[in-house]
């Protein structure tokens, strides 16, 4: 059963109480390990590893079986919650509430292919779009400055692709500044992230289609499967001038 299917079936399944404090059902503890698992682009074994817990215990969970506190525990940590996140009483959200909530988290993202930065083309690709995006959510502080550089470096790949510039020698000034990008995101990697790009299509009412740039920046030590992600998930609604750089959005 899909993850449509699950929340259809969610709909009109008995309606529990909405006034005495419940743990979270099981199917519903499924479908939400599996989706946030799916939105990280990991396989069932990855979160399994991650969270320090066998394979089996995964797929039990995503097939809504009972799994102990303490396996939930581990889960729920190694996909960036809190300890008791799948199993702690609460009042229980409506039906109707539960999928509108579900809706409004997951309703509005578009997936997204990416692969490593670190190709010339790759660079070329971001350079050559009509914005950028960076996405690094649970990046710590301490790399502001790495992902501001880095983003102030592919501005520039912008403006030296641009075709109105003119340079007497523009193939060796181009590969060099490559050569430098691909050197800063190298050292970005040693220092413990992982640097992944795409392209993303954003129909903008009443005008042409738009090309932005994805740029994911995740560290490797809360994420250690992204390296070999193919795809992520991009909010639609992050889309706009503020989050952007070099494309002209009005």
């Amino acid at each position: 059963m899909n993850t449509q299917a699950k929340m259809e079936s969610f709909m009109h399944s008995t309606e529990r109480p909405t006034d005495i404090p419940t743990p979270p059902p099981t199917d519903v503890v499924a479908l939400f390990v599996k989706s946030s698992r799916t939105l990280k682009g990991w396989k069932i074994s990855t979160l399994a590893n991650f969270a320090s817990v066998s394979v089996s215990t995964i797929e039990r969970v995503e097939r809504g079986e009972k799994v102990g506190e303490e396996a939930l525990d581990k889960i729920a940590v190694a996909l960036g919650y809190d300890k008791g996140a799948f199993h702690t009483p609460r009042i229980p959200l409506a039906p109707e509430k539960a999928l509108e909530s579900l809706v409004e988290t997951y309703g509005h993202l578009q997936e997204v292919p990416v692969s490593p930065l670190n190709t010339q083309r790759a660079i070329r690709e971001a350079a050559r779009c009509d914005g950028i995006l960076v996405h690094s959510p649970d990046v710590p502080e301490t790399y502001d400055s790495d992902i501001a550089n880095l983003r102030e470096w592919i501005d520039l790949a912008s403006f030296v692709l641009c075709d109105e510039i003119e340079c007497s020698d523009p193939e060796p000034s181009r590969r060099k500044l490559y050569i430098d990008i691909l050197g800063f995101v190298g050292e970005m990697e040693r220092r413990g992230l992982t640097v992944l790009s795409g392209v993303m299509k954003v129909e903008e009412p009443g005008s042409r289609s738009l090309r932005v740039a994805i740029i994911s920046v995740t560290p490797k030590l809360s994420d250690p499967g992204a390296i070999k992600r193919t795809s992520i998930f991009v909010d639609r609604r992050l889309m706009s001038p503020s989050n952007t750089t070099f494309g002209d959005f009005e």
